[in-house]
């Protein structure tokens, strides 16, 4: 189970950040489409399940990276690690979703739902990642 377990967190953020990314969508709490970056990288009218398979992917990419980095991270305190890590993760994603020109109208388009989900599931992984560190540290070399 402990060579699974990046597996299962990086599997667990992605799928609860699609759903929160979603609810999100849906109530319209964010301006832009969760998975509309598709259309970027050359997959065009591609079915809505393709769409939300890549961003699955993606966060699930991303949150195994975040774990392997947060057990190396593990002598300091994770909740304010995971503030700065989280903090400026949604900020330049918004940042690149929205490329504002100036910092003003930047500050007008925020999604503090959308910042807080992201500092969840980073909380989630850093947390994860140093409990399972401290549980089964590894072997000394």
């Amino acid at each position: 189970m402990a060579k699974k377990m990046p597996f299962w967190t990086a599997g667990a953020v992605a799928l609860m950040t699609c759903l929160g990314l979603k609810f999100l969508h849906y109530f319209k709490f964010i301006r832009w489409h969760p998975a509309g970056w598709t259309d970027k990288i050359g997959v065009k009218n591609a079915a809505w399940p393709i769409d939300w398979a890549l961003l699955f992917a993606g966060l699930f990419l991303a949150a195994l990276i975040l774990y392997f980095i947060s057990r190396m991270l593990a002598k300091w305190p994770s909740g304010v690690t995971a503030l700065i890590i989280g903090v400026a993760a949604a900020l330049l994603a918004e940042w690149l979703i929205f490329r504002p020109d100036t910092l003003s109208s930047f500050k007008d388009r925020l999604s503090v739902p959308f910042i807080v989900l992201v500092l969840i599931a980073v909380r989630f992984v850093m947390e994860t990642a140093i409990f399972h560190k401290k549980r089964h540290p590894d072997p000394p070399k």
